[in-house]
């Protein structure tokens, strides 16, 4: 079977400015200009250029398409200075944890993509890994902190899932240069191969 470099190099592009989108939000009053569901279309265009190397990548299509879904109704309820979430906890927290099993599994993938690709005594593979954990624990955190109930330690907490997420953000930053780096092995003439 072929290698499909180009496909690989597009998925992988599509992986990383996804990660942009979910994490930088830039807005215009209460509108986003850096929409959160078109991280989640790049993840799906993602996918299905990188499903024929990494087969189980495609049983997260559905939902990425979900996750995208949920985040344009947020979108668009923006610019009426409404949101989708905060309505129903159990909605909000089920948004969260399909997020946060999102990034697990296709992180993972990535990292497998890396370890099979990468050069020789390359580390790629367990740096991808390692900013995995990182962001997902981080992540998981910050959902868990910001759908607390409030109360006297209110602004605390507000503070400390703030400093979490700048934290997530640095990290997101580098797994779009790991997504980036992984990328770059499939620009060269030549294809890599497989480890063995």
């Amino acid at each position: 079977m072929n290698l499909d470099r180009e496909g690989l190099y597009r998925g992988l592009s599509n992986a990383a400015w996804g990660y942009l989108f979910l994490n930088f939000d830039l807005n215009l009053g209460t509108v986003s200009v850096t929409p959160r569901f078109v991280g989640w279309l790049l993840f799906v265009a993602a996918i299905r250029d990188l499903a024929q190397e990494r087969r189980d990548l495609a049983l997260l299509r559905p939902l990425g398409l979900l996750l995208a879904a949920w985040n344009g109704a947020d979108w668009l309820l923006s610019w009426a200075g409404g949101s989708a979430g905060g309505h129903i906890l159990f909605l909000d927290l089920l948004m969260a944890a399909a997020g946060v099993y999102f990034h697990f599994q296709f992180l993972t993938d990535m990292a497998a993509l890396a370890a099979r690709y990468q050069p020789e005594g390359g580390n790629l593979d367990q740096r991808l890994r390692r900013r995995r954990t990182v962001y997902i624990l981080l992540i998981t955190a910050v959902a868990i902190l910001v759908h607390l109930p409030t109360g006297r330690y209110a602004e605390l907490q507000g503070h400390v899932a703030l400093g979490l997420s700048v934290i997530a953000l640095i990290t997101a930053l580098f797994i779009m240069v790991g997504t980036f780096e992984l990328r770059g092995l499939f620009r060269e003439e030549e294809a890599p191969g497989p480890e063995a």
